[in-house]
């Protein structure tokens, strides 16, 4: 009897532990725990008022507040998800799909292979081959007039996991009224000459005689397999221009041991234990740029998806090239080295932008050609064949045929969508002749050209300076000049030596700023009311101060382009200076 009191006491003290434990977890205890994989959206907690109890929002909005923030929740998903995986080879992962054999495949590539995911973004078949049609005659307008500028445009399809290793899909039904979209798109750039690589079919040809997975078991993407990708790429493109890219050398294969790409799929599951690797390790190797005198290195710009950042984990790029952009789905632009990003494609020029490189890249995936070129093609073509200002006009008339109820930014927005989508409601470019320009594009090439000279952008730097202008303006005015015949601004070497000692002084300014107690609790007050950082805040200070000694404030491009800059300045000021 004794014996079995002592028995209830510890059930009896278990089951209080695992229902208080997660209590004091919750709320004293906070114990670090490894964060859920995957997108978190927070709830935030609901305030108790008597209007939402009579409605029973604040009992629903509780409990999901609750249901994110109980204590020991992650590990406790992740053996529910772990009991799933193993009992039934489910997941509640939206995105991914289990396959054969431990296999996973994102959702998107299942469809793809089944037939399943054209209808997903088009009306019909019909409609899918116009559309498609449509984008493969506007690349190849955007690259005849990137041709004319001395700028090669290619496309590059990425392996889809679904078409290399279809033994491991789940069953499905075949959608046999739809086709395969990649091969569409593949077919009409062969037969129409547009230059494309596409490594679907060169992956599988290749799988069988390589001891490691081209694409890893439990992940979506390619990991080191796209440096041999990346080779076959640069080559062509050298054939392209006919010159001499710099050539990557590949070391000796051994296996990897960083785990991160090679898994993402398996890691948004948020199981408790790894899944088994049943075909070969994750390979990796040194990855190195043979160069010479003879090697020309171009500006590169790659628009496309989450494949390209394989090449650009592996692939010493900016060994390879000159400069490097990538603009992430035609939106995030990343740039520097490392690259990192640095502003939305929306906010640039995009007519300077695509002139500016020696060649671009359009990468995508099989699976998603079923939304085209997703905004690419019409976007450049507008931007190098129409004015600014006759685009913004079919726009506006576009947004005033809308009859959906919103904004006026919002009818704005997606009458510059529709216009995307159809550039062929500008009638100039509706004919079957390419013969419409932007009356921008010889701004466009001197731009270009004045850009590759250092000499030259350090000039129009300074002259920004003291005509407080931007970059773009300088350019542009300088564009302005070379077209009239007239004196450059690069040539005005009194001005720029003027503006050279200037930035020197604001440099000498914000150290006698940044020691300056009183004037820092001004200037700290200034950065938070205007969202600039501290060092910006006090650069603006001192960049003012300057110009207040010299009389500069109202010397600005805009309003005087051919201001004798020094001659508003003291002479005790200029014999003192340059």
């Amino acid at each position: 009897m004794k014996r079995k009191t002592t028995y209830d006491q510890i059930l009896f003290g278990i089951l209080m532990v695992s229902l208080f434990l997660p209590m004091l977890q919750a709320n004293v205890l906070h114990i670090p725990l490894k964060p859920l994989n995957g997108v978190v959206i927070e709830t935030e907690r609901p305030e108790l008022s008597l209007a939402s109890l009579r409605t029973g929002d604040y009992a629903e909005q509780e409990e999901a507040y609750v249901g994110e923030h109980f204590g020991f929740r992650e590990p406790v998903i992740r053996l529910y998800n772990q009991y799933l995986w193993s009992c039934y080879r489910k997941t509640y992962a939206h995105d991914v799909i289990a396959g054969k054999h431990g296999w996973l495949y994102t959702k998107e590539g299942v469809r793809d292979y089944y037939g399943m995911e054209m209808l997903r973004w088009q009306s019909s078949t019909e409609t899918a081959k116009q559309r498609f049609d449509r984008e493969v005659k506007y690349m190849n307008r955007v690259r005849t007039l990137l041709k004319e500028n001395d700028v090669e445009l290619l496309a590059f399809i990425a392996p889809e996991k679904s078409f290399v290793y279809p033994e491991y899909l789940p069953e499905r039904e075949r959608d046999t009224t739809t086709f395969n979209a990649c091969n569409y798109f593949v077919d009409r750039f062969a037969e129409t000459g547009f230059p494309c690589i596409e490594m679907t079919g060169w992956f599988r040809q290749m799988r069988d005689s390589v001891s490691y997975p081209l694409i890893p078991q439990t992940g979506a993407h390619w990991v080191f397999p796209a440096v041999y990708a990346a080779d076959s790429l640069f080559r062509y493109m050298g054939e392209l221009k006919g010159i001499r890219l710099p050539q990557l050398k590949i070391g000796e294969l051994h296996e990897s041991q960083n785990h991160g790409a090679d898994n993402d799929l398996e890691q948004l599951l948020n199981l408790s234990l790894p899944i088994r690797k049943r075909n070969g390790y994750s390979p990796t190797a040194e990855v190195t740029v043979e160069i010479d005198t003879t090697f020309v290195k171009p500006k590169v710009l790659f628009i496309g998806n989450s494949f390209m950042w394989g090449i650009v984990n592996h692939v010493p790029l900016h060994e390879m090239f000159g400069e490097v952009e990538f603009w992430y789905y035609f939106s995030t632009v990343y740039k520097g080295n490392p690259l990192e990003p640095c502003g939305q494609v929306v906010d640039y020029n995009l007519l300077e932008k695509l002139l500016d490189f020696d060649y671009i890249v359009w990468f995508t995936t099989a699976n998603q050609l079923n939304k085209g070129t997703s905004g690419f093609a019409g976007a450049a073509l507008l931007a190098l064949s129409v004015d600014d200002s006759l685009r913004i006009a079919y726009t506006r008339r576009i947004a005033d045929t809308l009859t959906f109820e919103g904004s006026s930014d919002e009818r704005y927005r997606e009458a510059r969508s529709i216009l995307v989508a159809h550039p062929e409601l500008i009638p100039e470019l509706a004919v079957d002749s390419l013969t419409a320009r932007n009356s921008e594009l010889a701004y466009a090439r001197y731009t270009k050209e004045i850009r590759k000279d250092s000499v030259w952008m350090a000039a129009l730097e300074a002259q920004a300076f003291l005509r407080t202008a931007t970059m773009q303006q300088m350019l542009h005015a300088e564009v302005d000049r070379i077209k009239a015949g007239r004196p450059l601004y690069k040539n005005q070497t009194d001005e720029i030596q003027f503006s050279l000692r200037c930035q020197e002084e604001v440099k000498e300014q914000m150290i006698k700023l940044s020691k300056n107690e009183k004037l820092m609790t001004e200037i700290r007050e200034k950065a938070e009311m205007y969202h600039k950082t501290l060092e910006k805040a006090i650069e603006d200070d001192a960049v003012w101060l300057i110009r207040h000694k010299y009389k500069l404030e109202g010397c600005t491009l805009r309003d005087d382009p051919d201001a004798n800059v020094l001659s508003t300045i003291p002479l005790s000021a200029l014999s003192s200076g340059i």
